[in-house]
């Protein structure tokens, strides 16, 4: 078993979460009150994980992967030993079935980096994950939910790591429909609130892996022709230091084109 997976670590943040008096402890009860919630609302076959191998959806996927072992251990047998993955939806006998792996959809952009989709491949494999990938690379959200809604139509609910700095992010609320004229889903932001800063605190406080292009520099990534090393990051021999180096949160997107567009996973 992983050992971002492993019960220790999972229960440390839970331990972490009942740290009341503590910002970061608030947001990771915050987040994981919300995504429990959801899923008690919506079920596990109704909802989804909106999963592009940033760094905001992997805190999300990381926090939710905590919900489902608590949720789901309380359930499980005693003589079953859930460090084995089977919280995760695998069995003793072999991995999962796509039926009982959590569904995630990737909105895919037109150029993506080999970094990001080796890191998405990798994501769905160590947390059993059925990953949807929209196609071509660069459809419009509206399009991508589309085909999704046709491959899933019991998804109802769709979990998303946007935070109120992001495109759009200061009109939403913890649940946000879509609108009349898009395919009906549920947007649930878990991480709304959560800063920069916390959200490095959080993959580097449980050792949750990322894409390693954030150790070369890059703070957001997008597209391959719009998306560079973060300036404020960069030495004096040109090189760049990693992303959670950034100490001024309101400079995450300057290592994005001005043309940048917001790409489909920040404004679903």
């Amino acid at each position: 078993m992983l050992t971002y997976l492993s019960v220790p670590t999972l229960q440390n943040v839970l331990t972490i979460s009942e740290e009341k008096e503590s910002d970061f402890g608030s947001a990771v009860q915050q987040a994981l009150t919300v995504i429990d919630e959801t899923l008690e609302q919506d079920g596990e076959q109704g909802t989804a994980i909106s999963f592009n191998g940033g760094k905001d959806c992997t805190v999300l996927l990381h926090l939710l992967a905590v919900v489902l072992w608590w949720r789901r251990s309380r359930s499980l047998p005693e003589q079953v030993d859930c460090t084995q993955g089977q919280w995760l939806g695998e069995s003793p006998s072999g991995p999962s079935s796509p039926q009982s792996r959590f569904k995630s959809l990737y909105v895919t952009c037109s150029s993506p980096f080999p970094e990001v989709e080796a890191f998405v491949d990798h994501c769905a494999d160590s947390y059993s994950l059925d990953l949807f990938r929209s196609h071509p690379g660069g459809l419009p959200m509206k399009e991508a939910l589309k085909q999704y809604k046709e491959s899933r139509p019991e998804v109802k609910c769709i979990l998303v790591g946007t935070r109120r700095g992001d495109p759009h992010g200061d009109k939403l609320d913890f649940r946000t429909p879509t609108d009349a004229d898009w395919p009906a889903y549920q947007r649930v932001h878990p991480i709304l609130n959560w800063s920069y800063n916390q959200i490095w605190e959080y993959l580097r406080r449980f050792e949750v892996p990322y894409c390693d292009l954030y150790n070369q520099g890059y703070t957001s990534l997008g597209s391959t022709f719009n998306t560079f090393p973060n300036p404020a990051l960069r030495n004096g021999d040109n090189h760049y230091r990693p992303a959670y180096e950034l100490e001024d949160g309101s400079k995450e997107r300057c290592g994005r084109s001005r043309t940048y567009q917001a790409t489909p996973t920040t404004t679903i």
